[in-house]
């Protein structure tokens, strides 16, 4: 149990971090007038709430359990 968490803590922090990436190589091409850069940054910021959300699904989950069980130890 506890190596799954941690292992979907990772998965998150690292799907974060490649969105946050996007996002910075997308703004530097718009910067430049590259192409594709405002693609490069929408798809960046896409990622970042998707991952959020999902994250955020998880913590909830994890919390309604938490809750559940000190609800049955009193």
């Amino acid at each position: 149990m506890d190596y799954d968490r941690q292992t979907s803590n990772t998965t998150y922090r690292i799907i974060y971090v490649i969105a946050a990436i996007m996002v910075i190589v997308g703004a530097f091409f718009r910067l430049q007038h590259y192409p594709n850069g405002p693609s490069i940054s929408m798809i960046g910021y896409i990622l970042g709430m998707v991952t959020i959300i999902f994250d955020r699904i998880r913590l909830k989950r994890k919390n309604e359990n938490l809750e559940e069980q000190l609800k049955q130890k009193e």
